[in-house]
């Protein structure tokens, strides 16, 4: 099958899948489960839901998900391309979302006054810009910098001209991620688990990235015993990093956690990303779900859990509560992709890429 004219419906019902699980799993647990966080404190306040969060307690592995199907949507797209285009298409996909959603994040954070005008001014700026540490408008931020290290990485193999080396360097993140979370707990390495600058160079994470990639290649190019073998090391890894995040909740929210319904979750997810590549779901309405995902996850958190509280407030049942939020978020994501990205996207295109007019 010519790669260029395969579509992902698949990938895409995924990836909106993962979104909601992390949409549920803040809305559902986290709101009040971690009473620091900053979703916690938009709601002002809401009754434990002990009932609820015993089955959304493990969504945020949505988060590892994403990263799973980056590796292999940017691998994809990345192959036929250049400097320049890579380099275009990934700032017009993640800079629209983001300016439009931070500012209305901020704008709620001073209205309810969990901010200063000053710090949510400040953290405006960090979110628009892209800065790699926080503090962010909203937490859920953390994963861009991950994200754009492994587009960093990427871009420079095509900069160099040896993206046919792309195989060799996933598998190299793949083995520094998954030898880092094989010692992790022999070594007592507890203290590393949310070093932000292990995040940023792909030590944390980049077994996901690398399993993504690995299933590109054993996808468009061959089923190799080595692709194999080493997609289901970089798994073993992911697994490991995904206990590790169990152990962090368990600590943030002074309760312990199950292992098993996260990794579970995880492998279905892969599993399923698979299968689904062998199916033709080339209906164009999955990729415009596929498009929403992104400012689902960055406007449901603090907007979210804001209105959650107010309904929950106001007298209304908790459940009924998280569905018609639920519900809001994912419509008010559909308007940013549909109506609103387009026009940023426009507006880039005659600013910054104005260079690609005049030469079409």
């Amino acid at each position: 099958m010519a790669q260029q004219k395969t579509t992902f419906g698949g990938i895409d019902i995924l990836r909106f899948l993962a979104a909601v699980l992390v949409m549920v799993y803040h809305y559902g647990f986290w709101v009040w489960a971690y009473p620091d966080g900053i979703s916690a404190q938009a709601t002002g306040g809401v009754p434990a839901q002990p009932g609820i969060g015993a089955w959304v307690e493990s969504g945020w592995v949505g988060v590892e998900i994403f990263f799973v199907i980056s590796g292999f949507v940017i691998a994809f797209s990345a192959e036929n391309s250049t400097p320049l285009r890579f380099f275009e298409a990934r700032v017009k996909r993640l800079a629209p979302a983001v300016w439009i959603c931070a500012p209305i994040t901020a704008a709620l954070l001073l209205l309810i006054g969990s901010n200063w005008p000053t710090d949510a001014v400040v953290r405006l700026a960090r979110t628009a810009l892209f800065a790699p540490y926080g503090p962010w408008v909203d937490s859920v931020y953390w994963t861009l910098g991950i994200e754009i290290a492994f587009y960093a990485i990427v871009w420079i193999l095509l900069r160099l001209g040896r993206f046919h080396l792309m195989e060799r360097v996933a598998i190299v993140i793949g083995l520094v991620s998954t030898s880092f979370w094989c010692l992790y707990y022999p070594l007592g390495w507890s203290d590393f688990a949310e070093t932000r600058w292990l995040q940023l160079i792909l030590v944390h994470h980049g077994s996901f990235f690398a399993v993504g990639v690995l299933i590109w290649l054993m996808r468009f190019k061959a089923m190799t015993p080595p692709r194999l073998a080493f997609c289901l090391l970089f798994l073993g890894g992911g697994v490991l990093q995904i206990a590790s995040s169990v152990d962090v909740h368990s600590i943030k929210v002074a309760a312990a956690m199950p292992y098993a319904p996260p990794i579970l979750m995880f492998l279905a997810a892969i599993a399923l990303m698979a299968w689904s590549l062998r199916l033709d779901l080339s209906w164009s309405g999955w990729r415009r779900i596929g498009l929403m995902t992104y400012p689902l996850y960055l406007i449901h958190d603090v907007i979210g859990a804001s209105m959650l509280g107010a309904m929950v407030r106001a007298g209304l049942p908790y459940l009924p509560s998280m569905a018609i939020v639920g519900a809001t978020m994912i419509a008010a994501s559909w308007l940013v992709a549909t109506e609103a990205e387009p026009r940023i996207r426009l507006l880039l295109d005659y600013t910054l890429f104005r260079y690609r007019l005049k030469t079409a």
